[in-house]
Order: structure tokens, then C-alpha cells, then sequence
């Protein structure tokens, strides 16, 4: 039987002086690893930022991997402004996609914007619109702007992650421990001074 009784807040009243700094907690980490994707950026040529990776990568590039990465940050940072994120509104075939110095232009503009929302209180409401279905009506969730950025770290990890794969196979260096998730980087380090 599922209970009707509300949750009690996780969050102590005494967190309360904490939650500003939350939002610092998850935009500093995420503009560093937007920051480390512009390092492979930088590192790719113009042919090897378009060039596609073949039937495992479904033939995609990486450029449009660093689009859609930043079509999410600024669908946040926008959003933070308006009150209403819309992750589904993006802008395919831009520049962005397809030459490696508008995208370093634009991970450089919003590693700075990510940055100015660490003073800001993490609990502040944010309206999410998603497509859940492809021949759906779009839905409007209430949400945070931490629990936004949260979702932002996670989803530009995963990416990068794709992005050092495809790296890889066209011949790329690529940081050693870019792309992988800071608990993946914690369980290693652990493991590594366990020996």
C-alpha cells in the first residue's frame, strides 16, 4: 500500500544556511568538466571534429555530441532567467556542430555562465518542460535549480564519456581521466591506495 502521508524534508533546518552553497557545490565541478571538454576540443582538428565514428557511435561525430552537451547547459543557464528549462528545445546543424572554434567559443561563454549560478540558492524553483513520447504533448515538472544541475553534471559526464570513446577510435588523446564520473575517479583512487 503506498502511503499518503507527506515525506519529511531530508533537509534539516539547520541545512537551510548550507543550501546556497549547494548550488556552488554542483556548478563548480560542472563548469570544470565543461572546461575539460574544451580541452579535447581544442585538441581536435576541423576534420576529426566532424568526421563520423562509424555503425558503434551510430555514425555520429563528436561535434554534435559537444552540441547537445551544450545545448543542455545553456537550456539551463536560459532557463534559470525565465524559470522554464525546455532540455527537448535544441538547435541542430549550428556552427557549434560542425567548426571546433565557435564550439570553443561557447564552452568558454558557458563554463563562465555556470559559474555565476553557484551563488545562488540551490532550492530556487525551476519549471522543466519534457516530450516524453514522440507523438506526446510536452509535460511541465516543478524542480530545482540544484536538482537541474545535478542532472547537467551527470548528463555532460556521460557525454564526455561517449566523446573519449569516439576520441579514441579516430586517434585523439584525449586527459586521462576525462569522461569518467567522479565516483568512478573516488572508487578508483580508493583501490589504488588500498595496494
Amino acid at each position: 500500500m503506498i502511503s499518503t502521508q507527506p515525506r519529511p524534508s531530508r533537509i534539516r533546518t539547520s541545512d537551510t544556511q548550507m543550501a546556497g552553497s549547494l548550488a556552488g557545490t554542483l556548478a563548480s565541478p560542472l563548469a570544470t568538466i565543461i572546461r575539460e571538454l574544451g580541452t579535447v576540443v581544442s585538441a581536435t582538428s576541423s576534420e576529426q571534429f566532424v568526421q563520423r565514428c562509424g555503425e558503434q557511435f551510430f555514425n555520429a561525430n563528436i561535434g554534435g555530441h559537444v552540441r547537445h552537451c551544450l545545448d543542455h547547459v545553456r537550456a539551463l543557464t536560459d532557463g534559470h532567467e525565465t524559470g522554464d528549462v525546455d532540455y527537448d528545445h535544441r538547435e541542430r546543424g549550428t556552427d557549434i556542430e560542425s567548426n571546433v572554434e565557435s564550439a570553443r567559443l561557447e564552452i568558454a561563454r558557458l563554463a563562465l555562465c555556470i559559474e555565476q549560478l553557484a551563488g545562488i540558492e540551490s532550492a530556487e524553483a525551476i519549471r522543466v518542460t519534457v516530450k516524453p513520447t514522440r507523438d506526446g504533448e510536452p509535460v511541465t515538472v516543478e524542480s530545482t535549480l540544484g536538482r537541474e544541475l545535478s542532472f547537467v553534471l551527470s548528463h555532460t559526464i556521460h557525454h564526455n564519456a561517449i566523446v573519449r570513446s569516439m576520441a579514441f577510435a579516430i586517434g585523439i588523446q584525449v586527459p586521462q581521466t576525462f569522461g569518467y564520473a567522479p565516483s568512478t575517479l573516488a572508487h578508483m583512487d580508493a583501490h589504488e591506495c588500498a595496494r
